[in-house]
């Protein structure tokens, strides 16, 4: 990234599982039936947070908003004690500036660390999670001072969970967070990063007027009506941060969409953000040009754009929406139908990819067998996989998704 002239590079974001547990393993926030003693957390300690061991099972693990992706929930309670217990973004940074890279150290914010966790085993489900806010400040205040002496400019903090509908009392909570941390950010330069969705007007009334933050960060491809909000009003003297290319798909990014949206805000926030940020200035035409062929194309594809399903959706009434039977019928025939026990059996995805399969599709690919030679050992594996099944007695059978 250095190299490709990327001004602000983050570190700390290589996780072993997910950032959610690395936090939980910063706060020294593990669950007593681990038997951790205490010290700088290890891999067998993470690890059976992560996957459980042989006698001891693992953490609850739920997804990352609205990604594939999933972390691990921290288990918390009063009785809690917080210890700085993985020194991993500071020993990151100091890794790569030793390669000569100034990075961006990326630590879970503490207030969407709190509001992403549970009550532990024991614990009253009532339990407010917030009220632990004063307890883990401290360690983040530790992690912020390891990191400027090692010579850290920049940290950024991410707070999803701004996204979110939240309460007054969850968002007096970053206020609070913040005016807390600020002293500790003197001499520093500090960005506060949400992603994945709008950030509510409460919340961005919020969020812009936090304490001693340099840099804000808004996700503007999946929250396009954040725009609005920015135009609405911006803080003078803090840099703006925004996403415009779409990292969740395969498809290349339609570059002109990106720097109308930057043209947009140039007006609000100043031009220093508009182009120079994502380096466009130093691309040479034909990448533009080139990139917009790829958009035209994509568009024009009749593997995209096709007229009959447009006409088809387009027909589509309320009705259509919904099924003819109720959930009852249809729950009463299938089990006159299935027989299914109280709890039935299933598996989750697709069934491991072998390298037999790997090599059929590879030849198909490029001819070296049939079409009818790929759909023969397709179903051959189709069959070894539910007779598998069966075997297992497993209720509700998959075909395992070969092909």
């Amino acid at each position: 990234m250095a190299d490709a002239g990327i001004e602000y590079i983050p570190s700390n974001t290589f996780s072993y599982h997910d950032q959610v547990l690395d936090t939980t393993a910063v706060l020294g926030a593990v669950p007593p039936r681990y038997g951790w003693t205490g010290g700088e957390i290890g891999f067998d300690t993470y690890f059976s947070m992560a996957r459980g061991n042989a006698s001891i099972p693992a953490m609850e693990m739920t997804k990352w908003f609205d990604t594939n992706y999933h972390y691990i929930v921290p288990e918390l309670g009063p009785e809690v004690k917080f210890s700085y217990s993985s020194h991993k973004a500071v020993e990151e940074y100091k890794e790569a500036k030793a390669l000569g890279v100034n990075t961006v150290p990326v630590i879970v914010g503490p207030v969407s660390y709190l509001l992403l966790s549970k009550p532990a085993k024991g614990v009253e489900k009532t339990f407010s999670l917030l009220s632990l806010i004063g307890s883990i400040l401290p360690i983040y205040k530790e992690v912020i001072a390891e990191l400027k002496a090692a010579g850290a400019t920049w940290i950024q903090f991410d707070e999803p969970t701004l996204v979110k509908d939240l309460d007054s009392h969850q968002l007096e909570a970053f206020t609070h967070a913040y005016s807390e941390l600020e002293s500790s950010f003197s001499g520093l330069n500090v960005l506060i990063e949400t992603y994945f969705a709008d950030v509510p007007a409460d919340a961005y009334k919020t969020f812009t007027s936090l304490k001693g933050v340099t840099g804000i960060g808004f996700d503007l491809v999946c929250g396009t009506k954040t725009l609005d909000l920015i135009k609405g009003g911006f803080p003078s003297g803090k840099y703006l941060f925004v996403g415009v290319v779409d990292g969740r798909k395969i498809w290349a990014n339609d570059l002109a969409t990106s720097l109308a949206t930057l043209e947009a805000l140039e007006g609000v926030v100043g031009k220093e953000i508009e182009r120079d940020s994502i380096f466009v200035d130093h691309l040479p035409y034909a990448f533009f040009s080139d990139n917009a062929a790829a958009q035209a194309s994509r568009k024009s594809s009749p593997r995209v754009t096709n007229e009959d399903v447009q006409m088809a959706a387009a027909a589509l009434k309320g009705s259509d929406h919904r099924r003819a039977t109720p959930v009852s019928a249809r729950l009463e025939a299938q089990q006159k139908k299935m027989n299914l026990p109280i709890l039935p059996t299933t598996t989750i995805g697709s069934f491991p990819q072998t390298m037999d399969l790997r090599r059929v599709r590879r030849e198909c690919k490029v001819k070296k067998i049939s079409e009818e030679e790929y759909v023969k050992a397709i179903k051959e594996e189709i069959n070894k996989v539910v007779k598998l099944q069966e075997e297992l007695d497993i209720d509700v059978l998959v075909h395992g998704e070969p092909e």
